[in-house]
């Protein structure tokens, strides 16, 4: 399932590249063909005025220079009113050719294969007016502006300047050549990329996953055990309808054992449940941490002695920003673990003090301690090591624990030397 994701999101990844390319190199190729198009037109047009401004035999004759070594200075903001014999000659990339209307050629200064130039075809109806063209022969690609010339002798003479398009088109081929090369080159860099991403992506999401899974699976697990308890004993009272209570008392309090084992399991569920859909919404308040610990060491002192475990408390930590439920069953779940693990005439003790912009509290025990390869482990969800370690709860403790202290902007560790008990030790941001 995973790859098969991985391999869609590479290839939308890489054909939403394609389009950038795609798009990108139609823009560029545009954009570049209409600059070279636009100077094209430009120098054909220059040309034309400049041939226009020189005396029509000059033209026929072509008695004047292609390109001057010291062209006349040309004041371009009066451009009308410059000496009409100022003419400057014209760029030896564009050519000039006078014809008649009928396509005799008059005058061909550039010497031009002109055996393919549809020359009857070009030129302006009258002068002033312009026409434009394009057009293809054996010898190239042209583009061409001609106009009405009127010459002694020659009255429906015409001028016609043009320049070749290989330049142009060689520097259009060679863009679309680039862009296709690099545009593949990028879809296929795109695709490898966006594989990988995908698959980074996807780390996090396989293992929210398999998280959920396993979560899944071991509360039916979890639940499985106390259902099959609760029908065994519910079988057995059903055998003897005509007994009463009293007669099977030991099965009525399994039943209500199981019950209540299942209502605390359900309940954490709930609460990582909805932990996890961010759907818990923390009611914080100014709390002073060592009354919140005071309390709880004193409610359940009680629990305490009927172990035979010796509890006490040295606080001396400060307020803080909390809610006071939650952090209340952050503390009640540490302080039920370490009395749960702690042996008859054992000792549990609270601290709590001030540690730079935070407050922190530790709860230790005297315990069998906590094997060094499952403290990485002890906060995931069901999760149970040594046995013991194993009171038979539901393993959702420390977990819980652990997404109240981090809800808080907090962090919780555990050191534990082998057989030597174990310290949890929380911190929490202090109320500025």
């Amino acid at each position: 399932m995973f790859e098969r994701a991985r391999l869609r999101l590479a290839l939308w990844y890489a054909g939403a590249m394609a389009v950038i390319f795609l798009l990108t190199g139609v823009a560029a190729y545009v954009i570049l063909g209409n600059q070279l198009d636009d100077e094209i037109d430009d120098s054909l047009t220059r040309s034309l005025e400049d041939l226009q401004a020189v005396p029509p035999f000059m033209i026929a004759e072509g008695a004047f220079p292609a390109r001057p070594r010291h062209p006349m200075p040309v004041d371009e903001s009066n451009r009308d009113d410059r000496p009409r014999d100022s003419f400057g000659g014209i760029s030896s990339d564009v050519f000039y050719i006078l014809a008649t209307a009928g396509g005799e050629v008059l005058a061909n200064p550039r010497n031009l294969e002109l055996e393919h130039f549809p020359l009857a075809r070009l030129g302006g109806s009258q002068a002033g007016t312009t026409a434009w063209a394009e057009f293809d022969d054996e010898d190239g690609h042209y583009r061409v502006v001609s106009t009405a010339q009127p010459i002694p002798g020659q009255p429906d003479g015409r001028l016609i300047v043009g320049r070749s398009l290989e330049a142009r088109d060689y520097q259009l081929r060679a863009l679309a050549i680039v862009l296709g090369v690099g545009g593949v080159a990028g879809v296929a860099l795109a695709a490898v990329g966006g594989f990988w991403i995908a698959g980074r992506t996807l780390v996090p999401i396989r293992a929210t996953l398999e998280t959920q899974r396993r979560f899944v699976s071991d509360a039916s697990h979890e639940l499985r055990t106390p259902v099959s308890v609760m029908k065994a004993n519910a079988e057995l009272v059903l055998r003897h309808p005509d007994q009463t209570v009293e007669a099977n008392i030991d099965q009525v309090a399994a039943i209500n054992e199981e019950a209540d084992h299942m209502a605390r399991l359900v309940g954490d569920l709930l609460t990582l449940a909805r932990a996890d859909e961010q759907r818990v919404q923390l009611e914080k308040q100014r709390l002073d941490l060592d009354e919140l610990l005071d309390s709880l060491v004193r409610d359940m002192t009680a629990l305490a002695e009927s172990k035979g475990v010796q509890l006490s408390a040295r606080l001396a930590s400060g307020e803080l920003e909390g809610d006071q439920q939650r952090l209340r069953q952050l503390g009640a779940i540490l302080l039920d673990n370490a009395l749960k693990f702690t042996p008859p005439r054992g000792q549990v003790t609270v601290k709590s003090w001030r540690d730079g912009r935070n407050v922190a509290f530790s709860v230790t025990d005297t315990g069998p301690g906590i094997p060094p390869e499952d403290q990485p482990l002890i906060f995931d969800r069901f999760y149970r090591g040594d046995k013991a370690r194993s009171s038979g709860g539901t393993g959702l403790g420390l977990a819980i624990a652990q997404w109240i202290v981090t809800a808080h902007g907090g962090r919780i560790g555990v050191e534990s030397p082998p057989g030597h008990g174990a310290t949890f030790t929380v911190r929490l941001p202090a109320r500025r």
